[in-house]
């Protein structure tokens, strides 16, 4: 089985650098635009999984328009806590977001909404079940429309071959076609997709 793993197109949010977890923004005019834009450059997929939230249902209908939809929630994006809604320029004075980006930071004991442990096991769960649905219902090339977090913790722990922290962050309308490899599982790059080269 293939995937086709691609983020949201473009939100407020991302234009003004801030931590959008759970808010539930929708896609700016330019965001649509982009997808639009991408669409025909994308492989023709039999179903679409996505995040619960308004970005995501509005890039899979622009991307793949007739498609039909089942939401994951456990493809949400990051839940920021204190910092959903705010960017660096705003938080760089707070010792909590600093001991949070530090490199030291043991993130498990900062009250900062989920850790990164916590979203690499619920984004695990979320695509082990996603893979099972879609081979029980017989589809050869889904697609996954998320957030860049979600996709950030999706490839750190299962894409192949493997690469550094920034090697798998993606812009708007970006991603990856994957080749689902079962036990282990591994997602095995075969291209970028996209906007731009990710």
């Amino acid at each position: 089985m293939e995937l086709i793993l691609i983020r949201h197109g473009t939100t407020q949010g991302n234009l003004e650098r801030r931590f959008i977890g759970l808010t539930d923004l929708p896609l700016l005019p330019a965001g649509e635009e982009l997808a639009r834009s991408v669409a025909p450059t994308l492989p023709p997929v039999d179903h679409i999984y996505r995040s619960p939230l308004l970005r995501c249902r509005q890039t899979a209908d622009l991307l793949w328009p007739g498609v039909a939809h089942t939401v994951v929630d456990d493809l949400h994006e990051t839940d920021f806590g204190p910092f959903e809604g705010k960017n660096h320029e705003e938080l760089k004075d707070d010792p909590l977001y600093q001991a949070w980006i530090s490199e030291d930071a043991d993130l498990a004991s900062l009250p900062v909404g989920e850790t990164s442990l916590q979203v690499a096991e619920r984004t695990a769960r979320g695509l082990r079940w996603l893979l099972a649905d879609a081979q029980a219902r017989g589809f050869r090339r889904p697609a996954v429309v998320s957030h860049g977090g979600t996709m950030l913790a999706l490839m750190l722990q299962f894409g192949r071959p493997e690469r550094d922290y920034g090697g798998w962050m993606c812009g708007n309308c970006t991603g990856f076609r994957a080749l689902v490899h079962p036990d282990p599982l591994e997602l095995e790059v075969l291209e970028p997709v996209g906007g731009r080269t990710p």
